[in-house]
């Protein structure tokens, strides 16, 4: 897999800035997202499955939960109230299991008792019961990652709404990824750090033919969670995701 690991991918910078030094309640004039809710945090929704959020600068989110049923949600443009509400309109759940799917959310995150924090999902378009979760800020919060602390090579499933099997992936030093799955897909990419959270975007192309998005480049983020590597892509068109959830 090593040989396959060349200088391919592309470093996605994230937009948010600031000026001076931000109080707790200043807010990011584009996305209205308070700069202190933005971390890593980690919890258990109500059905007792483990949860991790990671909430960005940018006004998105990416909820990964896991058994009894996996799956990650992700919102985009989501807004914040000075009181510590966001509230994601524009949400996506994918899950793999026991039906692979897409389905539309909204997402309501309580930040105002930050370290802890609170959250509810509800499905936009059937009745369901709203899944809720708690989760407490990792100690890391505010802390930007180093590429030296994500360089390795990962085992794990690597999971789509078309399918999921086994896959390796060696990130190098520098970020740049390669890998492949038991099905005999190739890929590579990158990673790069994020500003002020400990989490990373991530970039991955991929080959043709048997992956899951043939010759398609998709853009997500990244964690490095209690040794477990969280790797979220979805498609622009939100009809598809590429997740990997692997360990050293």
């Amino acid at each position: 897999m090593k040989r396959i690991l060349m200088g391919v991918g592309c470093s996605l910078i994230l937009g948010a800035c600031s000026t001076g030094s931000p109080s707790r309640l200043q807010v990011q004039s584009a996305t209205n997202l308070l700069v202190s809710s933005a971390g890593v945090y980690s919890g258990t929704s109500s059905t007792r499955a483990p949860v991790t959020l990671l909430s960005l600068f940018d006004g998105s989110a990416y909820l990964f939960y896991q058994e009894p049923v996996a799956g990650v949600i992700i919102v985009t443009n989501g807004q914040q109230t000075d009181g510590g509400q966001f509230n994601g309109r524009s949400g996506t759940q994918y899950s793999f299991a026991p039906a692979a799917a897409a389905s539309p959310v909204r997402v309501q995150i309580d930040f105002s008792q930050s370290p802890n924090v609170s959250g509810t999902v509800v499905a936009s378009n059937q009745p369901a019961v709203p899944m809720t979760f708690s989760a407490t800020s990792e100690p890391s919060l505010g802390q930007g990652p180093g590429l030296g602390a994500i360089a390795g090579e990962y085992s794990g499933p690597m999971r789509s709404l078309q399918g999921n099997g086994a896959a390796q992936m060696l990130i190098a030093r520098d970020g740049l990824l390669a890998g492949s799955t038991s099905s005999g897909c190739e890929f590579r990419g990158s990673v790069s750090p994020d500003s002020g959270v400990n989490a990373y975007s991530a970039s991955i192309t991929f080959n043709a033919a048997p992956c899951a998005v043939p010759n398609a480049t998709i853009t997500g983020h990244a964690l490095l969670h209690e040794g477990r590597l969280l790797i979220a892509l979805p498609k622009q068109d939100r009809s598809d995701i590429v997740l990997f959830d692997g360990t050293r």
